[in-house]
């Protein structure tokens, strides 16, 4: 859910708590052969029955689940990653379809997208953690939040808002309305996935702080444009409207947990401040002064700072200047 400039997101297999966990070098593809983990940090494919899903896990003490957005993979994270690892197990999981998660025909809506997450969380040995989303990641965290309100201790998102009926347009960007359309993007996309993605990685005015080099994009890039690896991404998009309609419904009542919502000043920060007000009794905001969209890749460090301090129930400013 990227935004505009000034706009108001070997073969080991070993047993946890009953689910097969095997090792992502196994059949690893060309996306995860390119995305090298953190020092510390191991890969793995987690079979849930109805998808695998791909986790990247490391790190010591409350678990962190960190949710990715488009388009981008657990990659996103790996700056942030070995900050929060210091004295957390961090997850960061890609969602069904993406990165190395399995493709599956539906369940794009970040409902489903949530649910996946929490039985990985489960299976993990991990009922309660803290979930961070960016992007799409954002809604999806939040989504998780609210279905399992005793699974979630903390929540921050990061430049994702979840769509709901208080918003009066949902099609916000002009590739919004585009991805929407069934057919018509993959007619005009399919074969030039690289040259449609490239714009969001390389584009000035999505990014403060030049954040992908050509091996970063190239990363990115594999990863959606293997054989039927648009189709997630459409799928993302061509479920707002049902993504409202549960939004909706699960903010009758707002969460009660705390709530930290981080917006970019170059990228989508009004909107989702607006939107965790709508979804939290009571939101906190951090706004991120010459900052792009794509804030852990642009400033992972003082936003895994602003992170940990609220994970530790710290103040967290408003504002971070650089």
């Amino acid at each position: 859910m990227p935004t505009r400039k000034n706009f108001l997101l070997s073969t080991a297999v070993a047993a946890f708590g009953g689910l097969a966990v095997i090792s992502a070098a196994q059949g690893q593809s060309p996306a995860a052969s390119r995305a090298a983990v953190p020092p510390g940090f191991t890969s793995h494919i987690a079979d849930l029955g109805e998808v695998k899903i791909h986790y990247v896990i490391g790190g010591n003490g409350p678990p962190v689940l960190l949710l990715h957005g488009w388009p981008e993979t657990w990659y996103e994270w790996r700056k942030v990653m070995p900050l929060l690892a210091q004295g957390h197990t961090v997850i960061a999981a890609d969602l069904r379809g993406m990165g190395d998660s399995s493709l599956a025909p539906s369940g794009y809506d970040k409902k489903t997208l949530a649910q996946d997450m929490r039985q990985l969380m489960v299976k993990l040995g991990h009922p309660v953690a803290t979930l961070v989303g960016h992007d799409w990641g954002g809604p999806v965290a939040y989504a998780y939040a609210a279905q399992y309100r005793d699974g979630v201790d903390k929540l921050v998102l990061i430049e994702g808002s979840p769509f709901g009926p208080w918003m009066k347009n949902t099609n916000i960007l002009w590739f919004f309305d585009f991805l929407r359309k069934p057919g018509y993007a993959e007619k005009l996309i399919t074969g030039r996935e690289r040259e449609f993605l490239r714009d969001f990685y390389d584009n000035p005015e999505m990014h403060i702080v030049p954040a992908f080099d050509e091996g970063v994009i190239d990363i990115y890039s594999t990863a959606y444009s293997r054989p039927g690896r648009m189709g997630p991404s459409y799928g993302l998009y061509r479920s707002i409207d049902q993504d409202v309609r549960d939004n909706g419904e699960f903010a009758r009542t707002k969460l009660t947990i705390p709530v930290l919502a981080i917006g970019a000043e170059a990228g989508a920060g009004p909107l989702v401040f607006e939107a965790s007000k709508q979804v939290a009794a009571s939101p906190s905001t951090l706004l991120f002064h010459k900052t792009g969209h794509f804030i852990p890749e642009e400033r992972p460090e003082p936003l895994a700072r602003a992170v940990l301090d609220f994970m530790a129930g710290k103040p967290v400013p408003q504002e971070w200047i650089p």
